[in-house]
């Protein structure tokens, strides 16, 4: 492909300036270019590149510049901005060329390809004394002008070159220390362009990511419900059926029975009825995390709350002959009634369950707690039942786990993994301290309720 040579900016006739002016031209340069890199905090790269590259040029007293970036993947070689090229240029070696790295056409020779590999600046001065080099495309394009002086800056990130800023001068140049100071300046500042850019990019990626995984979580999570519905009302009926059948061969033969044959059927009857508590609690389970009918927020008295609950559990609590103390007048809490009424009714009932005294007592008190959120509560369930082990703090919250043998204490060991979910739904926590053989505390976070409400 060829282009028309375009007329050439030469440098014009001026009038001789002091090194100092000279000096505080470069100094604004540099404060402009900082300005505009620093106000170009978006991915838009290519502006700020054209922005930087012409008074970088201009100041030096380049003919030709680029500044060119390494894409991934293969390290592909792209302009990101060109000074002094004909329009056109820079589309066709971006689309056409697409020059990588690894490329058979690529030499070690040419300016910004040593500045790259080496990481370090590389200042030609005269072209025809050192073994440089320019690809054939780029001195076509250049014709009949030839390179005589060359500067090529690399744009290093962690120690990874990715990208350079190259000056070519049609004639000698020598290179002081000002203007080379100058160079490497600008380089680090659109550097630090291209870095904050590489940061926005890997953030809006992971913001993808994340939305991505949100979403498929939400419909695992629906699935999750689906299954669990379905699942439990499937496999309630066949157990209804079982003990249906069981009850019928107990009214019916139960007399004629051997007494290994009626031990069978009982346990087949208890085995059904474990299983239907496993079917509840992971139907509850679900349900920690979802939804209540939209009514997760509700305006929740939690004395008129516990009264019910206490209710609830009248039969349960009469036959251990247990006593719940409210110390506290409580407030009003935001949340789901459902849901902190299963916590309270899985906080007490083990709370009873596991107490070996002749009567079961459980205190319900609130609690200060040093940089508690002003807007939640903390309350406190402290039974005097068996105790917990230490190591053993965490190992209660976890789902279908057991610290007692099922002949000791019925249950499925889902009662406190429920809760768990419950409040952590709400950014709530819960933990607890114990004595073995003299009782259990348990603390848990609740939100306010809104004062106007």
């Amino acid at each position: 492909m060829s282009f028309k040579t375009p007329m050439l900016h030469k440098e014009q006739e001026k009038p001789s300036e002091t090194a100092i002016e000279r000096t505080l031209k470069k100094l604004k340069a540099i404060e402009n270019i900082y300005y505009v890199c620093s106000n170009l905090f978006t991915s838009d790269i290519a502006t700020a590149s054209h922005k930087v590259l012409k008074p970088f040029c201009e100041l030096t007293g380049a003919d030709y510049g680029v500044i060119l970036l390494l894409k991934n993947p293969g390290k592909h070689i792209h302009l990101e901005a060109t000074y002094g090229f004909p329009d056109g240029y820079m589309e066709s070696f971006n689309n056409k060329y697409m020059p990588s790295m690894s490329s058979e056409d690529i030499h070690e020779n040419w300016p910004s390809v040593r500045s790259m590999l080496k990481r370090k600046i590389v200042v030609i001065k005269d072209t025809s004394r050192n073994n440089i080099g320019f690809s054939k495309y780029f001195s076509e394009i250049i014709h009949p002008d030839e390179i005589k002086s060359v500067a090529s800056v690399p744009l290093v990130i962690n120690n990874k070159a990715v990208g350079a800023i190259t000056n070519y001068f049609v004639k000698p140049h020598e290179f002081n220390e000002e203007e080379l100071s100058f160079m490497k300046t600008t380089a680090n500042v659109i550097t630090g362009t291209i870095e904050r850019n590489h940061l926005l990019e890997a953030a809006k990626r992971s913001e993808r990511e994340l939305a991505q995984a949100n979403e498929v979580l939400k419909q695992v999570n629906q699935e999750l419900d689906s299954f669990v519905y379905i699942s439990s009302h499937d496999l309630r009926e066949p157990l209804r059926t079982i003990e249906s059948f069981v009850s019928i061969i107990q009214d019916k033969l139960g007399n004629n029975l051997f007494p290994h044959q009626q031990d069978y059927l009982l346990r087949i009857a208890k085995a059904t009825q474990k299983m239907r508590k496993l079917i509840e609690d992971l139907t509850h389970l679900a349900r920690a995390t979802r939804d209540t009918k939209g009514k997760e927020n509700e305006q929740v008295d939690l004395n008129a709350l516990l009264t019910e609950v206490q209710f609830e559990l009248t039969a349960f609590i009469e036959s251990r002959k247990a006593e719940i103390i409210i110390h506290d007048t409580l407030p009003v809490i935001c949340c789901s009634k459902e849901k902190i009424s299963s916590v309270f009714k899985n906080i007490i009932a083990n709370g009873i369950k596991f107490n070996k005294s002749d009567k079961p007592q459980l205190h319900i008190k609130l609690m200060q707690k040093t940089g508690l959120d002003p807007n939640k509560i903390c309350v406190c369930v402290e039974d005097n039942g068996i105790g917990i082990e230490k190591e053993y703090y965490d190992k209660v919250f976890g789902l279908f786990q057991r610290l007692h043998a099922q002949e000791e204490y019925e249950g499925t060991g889902a009662g406190l993994a429920i809760v768990k979910k419950i409040l952590e739904r709400y950014s709530c926590e819960i933990w607890l301290d114990s004595e073995v053989g003299k009782g259990s505390r348990f603390y848990f976070t609740l939100p306010l309720g809104k004062k106007d409400a």
